[in-house]
């Protein structure tokens, strides 16, 4: 089952009448829920954005990394009308059910901006300690990966940014949380988890939304 809640700014008018939001869909990893991003989603919501940070189920994404996308879409599609851009924060596996989403879903075409935090990007060691499809899926050189490293200059005129720590004992190697796509970047966080919640980690994203909407013509919403 998919949950279709949402963070408490996005069932209201922006505080700054202003002020020019984004929608910020956030996407949490394996055996999490959106709860996990509660320190960003303050961040951003003090700068007048609305977050999106569904629960999708399976947790665990046993039924593979696509069905997790697709549920994602059925909630964007749900939640933000069509004609509003989007930026897209995931947080390690959230990562590529975000890509699958962007790439394989064509979700690109309505979206300015990617972060990727803790991303198995190029796959993890990691992933062949655990069952489920899903976690095959983030093997170094699974079919799905090499899928989306065929299909990834879909996202040239998306930001790209990423974060890792060389201490991650959960993506391994660390650097498979870079891209050669994106602006990568190294945060001495002690461990994984903690990536999501690192002042720097989530000071940077905010103000790279400020700076996507900034250069933005058009198709950002103001309340």
């Amino acid at each position: 089952m998919l949950n279709l809640g949402t963070s408490k700014s996005a069932q209201q008018y922006n505080k700054y009448p202003k002020y020019p939001i984004m929608k910020v869909i956030l996407v949490h990893g394996i055996f999490d829920t959106g709860r996990i991003f509660h320190r960003l989603i303050a961040k951003l919501e003090a700068n007048g954005h609305q977050c999106f940070a569904p629960d999708l189920k399976p947790a665990d994404a046993r039924l593979g990394i696509a069905d997790l996308s697709e549920k994602l879409k059925q909630y964007i599609d749900e939640q933000v009308s069509n004609d509003e851009p989007i930026a897209v924060v995931g947080f390690s596996m959230g990562t590529i059910v975000s890509r699958y989403y962007l790439q394989q879903l064509d979700g690109y075409r309505r979206t300015k901006a990617f972060f990727a935090i803790s991303g198995p990007l190029k796959g993890t060691l990691t992933a062949y300690l655990y069952p489920g499809q899903g976690v095959k899926d983030l093997r170094p050189n699974s079919p799905l990966l090499n899928e989306l490293a065929k299909s990834e200059n879909k996202l040239a005129h998306i930001a790209l940014h990423t974060y890792r720590t060389p201490l991650d004992a959960m993506i391994v190697p660390s650097k498979s949380s870079e891209w050669r796509m994106a602006s990568n970047h190294k945060i001495n966080a002690p461990l994984h988890r903690l990536m999501v919640s690192n002042q720097r980690v989530y000071t940077h994203i905010a103000k790279q939304l400020t700076h996507v909407l900034s250069s933005s013509d058009a198709g950002v919403s103001e309340r």
